[in-house]
């Protein structure tokens, strides 16, 4: 993948969107020192590379009502044949799995998971994961965030 060369336009750019997505795009031009039609290519450039992949909204997942969180660790049976795609399907339509990450080590794979309920989170357990292609699991029960941090840190160095 070719590495995309950011100047300290773009890094300024980005740090602000970051903070906030929804600021208005003249006030961004003025904050970052472009005039707006020069902002406006160089926001149009970051989204067409994909270093923008996206504009989202954070929400507080305790005012949201998901107050169960879990990290997962999933083993796949490696004597089944496509148990691997058969656990990524079942990860990809399982709504309360957030984010899944490829592991090294015993496990296969790493799952953020966000319930509403311990029932909701038991039925994940004791129901969806009970299947053959799965041979593993470990949770580990999220008791508070110590950090969050959902900025990447850009300098211009």
């Amino acid at each position: 993948m070719q590495e995309i060369a950011l100047d300290r336009y773009d890094i300024s750019i980005l740090n602000i969107l970051q903070q906030n997505c929804q600021v208005p795009r003249l006030e961004l031009a003025e904050r970052v020192g472009l005039s707006s039609s020069q902002c406006f290519r160089r926001l149009k450039r970051l989204e067409d590379v994909g270093i923008i992949e996206r504009y989202a909204a954070v929400l507080n997942r305790e005012k949201a009502g998901m107050d169960v969180s879990v990290a997962m660790m999933v083993q796949y049976r490696k004597s089944e044949v496509n148990a691997r795609e058969k656990t990524i399907q079942l990860i990809e339509q399982t709504p309360v799995i957030y984010e899944c990450f490829s592991v090294t080590g015993e496990y296969d794979f790493l799952l953020r998971v966000y319930c509403k309920t311990m029932k909701e989170f038991n039925t994940l357990v004791n129901e969806t994961f009970q299947t053959s292609f799965i041979s593993g699991l470990h949770s580990y029960m999220l008791m508070s965030c110590i950090k969050d941090a959902p900025v990447l840190t850009l300098s211009d160095d």
